[in-house]
Formats: C-alpha cells, structure tokens, sequence
C-alpha cells in the first residue's frame, strides 16, 4: 500500500522539476539564439557604494547586433575596432571566427585598441547582461 503512495510523489517530484533553457545548450546554439539586434536599457552604477541599475536615455537608443558566427556589431552594422576574441555565455566559452566579411569604422586606424580578450554574457530569454573587462556592466533586451 505505502508503494502506491510512493508513485504519485515521485511522479510530482519528476514534473515538478524545472530546468533552465540555457543548462544545456552548447556554445554554438547560445550564439545562434544571441544573433540578432539588441537595445541597451540599463546601464551598471555605483550610488553611494552601492551598485544599482540606471535606465539609459531612450531619446537616443544604442542598438548591439550579434551575428550567428559571434562577432558583435553596432547599431549601423560595424564592428567594434578592439572587439573581444571569444565570448564567454553563461559560463560556456565560444572562439569568435567571422564567416563572413567584417566591416570597421574608418576611425579604426587610430585606435590603439586594448582589447577584452574575453566578453562575459549573461543571458536568459529576451534579456542580456554584458559585463566588460574595465568593469562596467551594461543590460539590453532583444529587439
């Protein structure tokens, strides 16, 4: 008889169990579901010691485009002049290797880039948190 009870418990226990959409993915298909144009909202600062979340100015929205292959772009289709090297997604590691042509500012040539080898994303749903190297952590929303 006690068996009989057990069977209803495990079987809430098993359907009860939630796992996360991204647990599982690979490198490759966390990229895939980054690519795609993104709108900065909030931005990371630092208010009397403490960090808190800054809406940012809507009247001139900043847009991030991801591409399938990894490499990050601006609201008008350029790559960053000292863009990261890999991406690392919800902890999982992914090499940017452009298959296809990348375009840079002409502003490029006087950059002297000291470049973030690795970009940190945190991603879940429609919504991304990029934490740079020299600290700064901005949110966007996908478009």
């Amino acid at each position: 008889m006690k068996r009989l009870l057990y069977i209803p418990l495990l079987l809430i226990l098993l359907l009860g169990c939630k796992s996360n959409e991204n647990d599982s993915a690979t490198p490759q298909s966390l990229v895939t579901s980054l690519s795609g144009k993104w709108l900065m909202t909030e931005t990371e600062v630092t208010v009397n010691g403490k960090k808190v979340w800054q809406v940012v100015n809507t009247l001139t929205p900043v847009y991030l485009i991801f591409r399938s292959d990894g490499v990050m772009l601006d609201g008008d289709g350029k790559a960053s002049c000292c863009g990261p090297n890999a991406l690392s997604i919800n902890g999982n590691f992914f090499k940017i290797e452009p298959q296809s042509e990348v375009t840079y500012s002409l502003d490029c040539a006087a950059v002297d880039c000291l470049a973030c080898p690795v970009l940190d994303i945190e991603y879940s749903g429609n919504q991304m948190i990029i934490t740079y190297c020299i600290g700064g952590r901005v949110k966007y929303i996908k478009n």
